[in-house]
């Protein structure tokens, strides 16, 4: 049986500086700190030392040396501490720093301009017809409209169950490839509905006037209401693998889940870029009704 929670003991990218030390004397012990911040302290304290006796500031009066050197332990003691992800402060500089020219701040969107910084911010160079997406890293993806098994209405047997076998799908992934669940809210889906009105028009022998009325007033409640104002949550699943071999052990194995049992994913339907094109598009732009879903009455 699947465990109730999990803990991840040490991150995947620790290193020997990410390793926690106490240091202790007597009765007395400090609080935990990584290597890295300890050698920081060091540093910092040796090199503000060395401002303080061998530059222009040894010249400079036993008051401005005072300032300095508590400026100096101000600074070390900010810098050195540590963030919610155990990095060190001063690793946000070189990022500020970066942000801090105009031109970092500011995207041109103008035709006349260079594409280049704006198509950065999507990260994707394009999407294939078939709905294979390359993204600027040189990955690749693909995302999947999924229907999942999850609910609080389960029986302690059937809940068991889809913990057991998504914790056996999570241990046969790749880890080439990233799973990412988008969860959305967007106006319900017609296609097939109005591919099947469409039908029902070509199959009219007879273009009785209150008949083609009577669709175009359906036409317009699938359109207008049902696919456009009344919204319901929709569940994505992006695949990115760092190259086209990744991606497709991610697929096979995410294929073999859905075909195999339908505890964990009842439904995984892979999308092709006229699907893909709006999901994305409630990220970067928002829904236009008037793109979504054509407003021309069926005649």
């Amino acid at each position: 049986m699947a465990k109730p929670s999990y803990k991840v003991p040490s991150s995947l990218n620790r290193s020997f500086l990410d390793h926690e030390i106490t240091l202790s004397k007597g009765g007395w012990a400090a609080k935990p700190s990584p290597i890295k911040q300890l050698l920081f302290f060091a540093g910092g304290i040796l090199a503000l030392l060395w401002f303080s006796t061998s530059t222009f500031v040894a010249s400079s009066g036993p008051v401005a040396i005072t300032l300095f050197v508590l400026w100096g332990l101000s600074a070390i003691v900010y810098f050195g501490g540590l963030m919610n992800t155990k990095e060190l402060r001063i690793m946000r500089v070189p990022a500020l720093l970066a942000y801090l020219p105009s031109k970092a701040r500011h995207v041109l969107t103008r035709r006349g301009s260079n594409p280049t910084d704006f198509a950065s911010i999507v990260g994707i160079d394009g999407i294939d017809a078939d709905g294979l997406i390359h993204f600027s890293d040189g990955g690749e993806g693909r995302v999947y409209l999924v229907v999942g098994s999850a609910s609080y209405l389960l029986f302690d047997g059937d809940r068991i169950g889809i913990l057991d076998r998504v914790d056996a799908f999570w241990r046969k992934v790749e880890v080439g490839c990233e799973h990412s669940f988008i969860t959305t809210k967007e106006p319900q889906r017609v296609y097939h509905q109005l591919a099947n009105l469409e039908r029902r028009n070509q199959a009219l022998q007879v273009r009785d006037p209150d008949l083609v009325e009577l669709q175009n007033e359906q036409y317009d409640i699938l359109t207008q209401h049902v696919g456009g104002k009344f919204t319901s949550i929709h569940q994505y699943l992006l695949l990115k693998g760092k190259n086209a071999s990744a991606l497709r052990k991610g697929h096979q194995v995410l294929q073999a889940e859905a075909g195999g049992s339908t505890l964990m994913i009842k439904e995984a339907a892979m999308l092709d870029r006229e699907e893909a094109l709006p999901m994305l598009r409630v990220f970067y732009q928002g829904i236009d009704e008037e793109l979504l879903h054509p407003k021309a009455p069926v005649n």
